[in-house]
């Protein structure tokens, strides 16, 4: 096949077999790529969590929040309706912030706990804040009055975002994947400096900003301090049972964000930038296939959740075979003609693999 530019500078790439059109990595919609992460990373959960604990707290507010507290200090189990009560709009902002916190982490977890993380994040800090609020009313509580908001559900989820912070530091420690290439090595630095700063502006909030450490028997402190610690008691339990599935023994298991992380090191040693394509599991078996219709690089589902010390050298031989075929289609060649097995095996000498795999 002739490579010829067009008129926008494009060649046969931008064109199926027959002249269809075809997409390629370059041309996936951001939000068709992405926002399904929401959904399987579980994020929407949170998101949708913390948005009702926000809208409801902001509704007593209109419906009048003395006439709420009134209403709840007559009866017994008032204390757990108290937490959903305006107090003030710090709370509420302090309610979405929390979550952005969340996802920092929650992105740096393997991907097939991710769902499950959301889902212990939510009942988490939203029973946890509960316990802290009703154990400070039992125990401290001498007003005769219910403290109101969702402060201690938000120093809560802060509390688990703090400690998960912390087990990632420890990850990345016991995986340091810097060795892989100059992409996986930034995003080691990027997620420890996510997690240090997680951290310390945690500590820096709870310590100096509203120190809950005090000698106090008030809500807005006693509370806060009981859903901070159990927050990252419950956390530490929680990864305690999950060492293994969440990457704290040290081993470097093959996901999507290991495979997606290969790749981009990988194209950096092509001769040409390749477009981004999405590298997910459900290609063959042993090998991996180039999907330009969806801009995806498939591969086979064998893989999933190997140890990279073992299983690498032939995932990323898989991995090659397709991105050359995705070099191939960027270069206005058939990936499939008699020249492409030539290409590939050239190319796949430059990047440092088996040149006969």
């Amino acid at each position: 096949m002739v490579y010829e530019k067009n008129e926008e500078g494009r060649g046969p790439a931008d064109r199926g077999p027959e002249g269809a059109p075809a997409s390629s990595g370059a041309k996936t919609p951001w939000m068709a790529r992405y926002l399904p992460e929401l959904s399987r990373s579980g994020l929407a959960w949170a998101i949708a969590a913390f948005l009702a604990l926000m809208a409801i707290n902001a509704s007593t507010l209109a419906v009048g929040r003395e006439a709420a507290l009134a209403a709840l200090n007559s009866e017994p189990a008032g204390a757990l309706f108290a937490p959903f009560v305006f107090d003030s709009w710090g709370t509420i902002g302090g309610l979405g912030g929390v979550v952005l916190l969340f996802a920092s982490v929650l992105f740096g977890t393997p991907v097939a706990r991710r769902r499950e993380l959301s889902l212990f994040f939510v009942v988490g800090s939203v029973a946890i804040g509960e316990v802290a609020i009703v154990l400070w009313d039992a125990l401290y509580d001498d007003t005769g009055f219910y403290g109101s908001g969702s402060s201690a559900i938000a120093i809560t989820a802060q509390g688990m975002v703090c400690a998960l912070a912390a087990f990632g530091l420890l990850r990345l420690a016991r995986q340091d994947t810097r060795r892989f290439g100059p992409l996986s090595s930034h995003w080691w630095y990027s997620f420890a400096i996510i997690d240090s700063t997680l951290i310390l502006t945690s500590l820096w909030f709870v310590l100096v900003l509203e120190p809950i450490f005090v000698p106090t028997l008030l809500y807005n402190w006693r509370a806060h301090e009981i859903g901070f610690l159990l927050g990252a008691a419950a956390t530490a339990v929680y990864a305690g049972l999950r060492w293994a599935d969440l990457g704290l023994d040290g081993v470097v298991r093959i996901d999507e964000m290991v495979m997606n992380f290969r790749f981009d090191d990988l194209c950096g040693r092509f001769p040409r930038r390749l477009p981004k394509y999405h590298v997910v599991f459900g290609g063959p078996r042993g090998s991996a296939e180039l999907r330009p219709e969806s801009g995806e690089l498939r591969v086979g589902d064998d893989f999933r959740g190997r140890d990279y010390r073992e299983a690498g050298p032939a995932f990323e031989r898989a991995l090659l075979r397709a991105m050359v075929r995705a070099e191939l289609l960027e270069e206005g060649r058939d990936p499939g003609d008699g020249g492409g097995e030539a290409r590939f095996r050239e190319l796949v000498a430059e990047v440092g693999a088996d040149p006969t795999a």
